[in-house]
């Protein structure tokens, strides 16, 4: 061990840079925020090879003289902070005074702003830290930060930057937070001479959203709010394609963060809301007293602590449920009605009804005992023990099942033309024919994943799907995975994929979907990009089989269910569906005789 000394402050500046900028989307969030502090009307934001080459914001927000331009490059050195009680009232977005020299100290950074046009402009040239030079400049009221080379002094960490797509992505996502926090100021973003975002002001939030995300089919949003104990929760709910991670922005008084907390909420609400709300766009916003919140427990500011954090916990919940509830409309699921004689005849002898079964054997045990529904040991005998004061009719004989003739019982027929119906040994026994023709697609696509041929059939029209830039660099790392089960795609433009074969189970309109969903997840991975494809290989799997497996009322002859139920039988798992759902559910024969009074 040497002796303790200080640092330099060269080497303190990089690892000021290291707490600050983990990405350009750092560079990104943080040029932005000052922006708006500065009270920009319009934000502009150019990014070259995903921001790695080029960060350029510029505003036209109250600029800064020659001194204050100068002064901002130093460190802790900032126009929004004054004393130490000012910490407990905290209304900006930027206060630390860390942003610029951070993003300075690993970068070639070039610095011009103006306060009074007639006084004139001041730019500033920095290298990995050093100020080159700081003259004079002509030019309108604002500021333009130019941020070039990221990382270029610090090539350890320039190795950590993911593929340019990905780091887009990253940024898009900062842009659209923050757009989406100030829906009266006008964002820009271009990415090599392409513009990906231009959001005008917007009237409201909601407007704001489907302005963002008019390309990508956005066709419902729902608003949601709740308040309670000073705190407010509220924002925007668009229902996703029923797969995939739901995307969320949280924004705690106007700030991007990425709370665990707000994370946690959200997803318990979707989560118990069933699959159908997977791939939703969740937009909240929680608006608190200022000393409730600290917003100083993170260099780069995208973590905050509450003070009642179980507060926040229960009003996200109470919100967010509200308006999956009301879309739902009420579902009774724990209430049993039994329909029997009305108290004025109940002391009347029932008339008895007899039901005779098919003659046959009695089965053996089934195929596949059941993982959940299968009856507990001494579950029949302690339900057969009279109860103290009442006396207990035994049953002389019971129902029995017929002859089983599938590999899950004797086959009885198609309940609304959407759930298969048989009989066991143990009850009744409904298949869902949706996801038991999922199970047995997704086994299949792993198959031809694994090397086995996929069939295809070409289109005499080929199918365009309008995407954006990142998406584009996607597709070639994955066109070979998608060739490999019958989806033959290639680029046809710079925003545009084509595609010129499909599987025979999967419809046009299904397609176009999973090729969009696959680049979408393409683009949020961080991993290597050599091995997405092997990433999304289950994830592909899964949402082709959701997307060809046969739909609720749909009409099976008996031929289709046995034929079904058979494959199902040779599938993995012929009780889980590739998402997690049951496939088949036991209604058991001692609970129905229970319902109707034989027990």
């Amino acid at each position: 061990m040497t002796r303790v000394k200080v640092l330099l402050d060269h080497v303190i500046n990089r690892i000021a840079a290291g707490e600050v900028v983990e990405r350009p989307a750092s560079v990104v969030k943080e040029l932005v925020e000052n922006a708006v502090d500065a009270g920009a009307t319009r934000v502009d934001v150019e990014l070259s090879v995903g921001g790695r080459s080029l960060v350029r914001v510029a505003d036209d927000g109250c600029g800064m003289d020659h001194d204050d331009a100068v002064l901002a490059l130093e460190r802790h050195a900032t126009s929004k902070l004054e004393t130490a009680e000012d910490l407990d009232h905290i209304s900006t977005l930027g206060f630390r005074g860390e942003a610029l020299p951070s993003i300075a100290a690993v970068s070639r950074l070039r610095l011009s702003s103006c306060a009074d046009p007639a006084e004139g402009g001041v730019e500033v040239t920095v290298e990995g830290g050093r100020i080159l030079g700081v003259e004079g400049q002509a030019r309108g009221r604002g500021t333009t930060v130019e941020v070039r080379d990221l990382f270029f002094n610090t090539p350890a960490r320039r190795k950590f930057l993911h593929a340019p797509e990905t780091e887009l992505r990253h940024a898009q996502d900062a842009v659209v937070a923050m757009a989406l926090a100030r829906p009266e100021i006008t964002f820009m973003l271009s990415h090599g001479g392409r513009t990906l975002i231009e959001a005008p002001p917007a009237t409201s939030l909601d407007q704001r959203l489907r302005d963002l995300l008019r390309r990508r089919g956005l066709d419902t949003v729902h608003r949601f709010e709740a308040e309670g104990g000073g705190l407010r929760a509220w924002g925007l709910l668009a229902p996703g394609k029923g797969s995939g991670r739901p995307q969320l922005t949280l924004l705690v008084n106007g700030r991007w963060v990425r709370d665990r907390l707000l994370v946690g909420a959200v997803n318990r609400v979707l989560r118990a809301a069933g699959s159908g709300f997977g791939g939703s766009r969740v937009v909240l916003l929680l608006t608190a007293p200022p000393d409730a919140v600290d917003v100083n427990v993170h260099p780069a500011k995208t973590e905050v602590r509450f003070a009642r954090s179980g507060a926040v916990f229960s009003l996200v919940e109470r919100a967010l449920r509200g308006v999956i509830t009301t879309g739902q409309g009420q579902v009774e699921v724990r209430h049993f009605d039994s329909l029997g004689p009305s108290p004025s005849t109940q002391a009347a002898e029932p008339q008895a009804i007899t039901w005779s079964a098919p003659a046959g054997p009695a089965t053996g045990p089934s195929l596949f005992p059941h993982p959940v529904y299968q009856p507990m040991d001494g579950e029949a005998k302690a339900f057969d023990e009279p109860r103290l004061g009442q006396a207990v009719a035994r049953p002389t004989g019971g129902a029995k099942p017929g002859a089983s003739d599938t590999p899950f019982g004797r086959l009885m027929g198609q309940y609304r033309r959407s759930f298969i119906l048989l009989e066991d040994q143990h009850g009744l026994v409904i298949v869902d024919q949706h996801v038991a023709h999922e199970r047995v697609l997704y086994d299949q696509i792993l198959r031809r994943l694994d090397g086995e041929k996929a069939p295809s059939q070409r289109l005499l029209t080929p199918l365009l799907l309008e995407i954006d830039e990142a998406q584009a660099a996607a597709v070639p790392r994955l066109a070979d995975v998608l060739n490999m089960v019958g989806l033959e795609t290639d680029l046809f433009g710079p925003e545009t994929v084509r595609i010129s074969a499909l599987p025979p189970d999967l419809d046009p309109e299904e397609a176009r979907k999973v090729v969009e969903e696959i680049l979408e997840r393409a683009t949020e991975l961080d991993g290597v990009p050599e091995r997405v494809a092997e990433i999304l290989r289950e994830e592909l799997a899964a949402s082709m089989s959701c997307r060809g497996a046969i739909k609720v009322n749909h009409g099976l002859n008996e031929t289709e269910q046995r034929a079904l139920l058979d494959d199902l039988a040779h599938t993995d798992n012929p009780y889980r569906c590739p998402h997690g759902r049951p496939i088949i559910l036991r209604l058991s024969q001692e609970e129905m005789e229970r319902r109707l009074g034989r027990r």
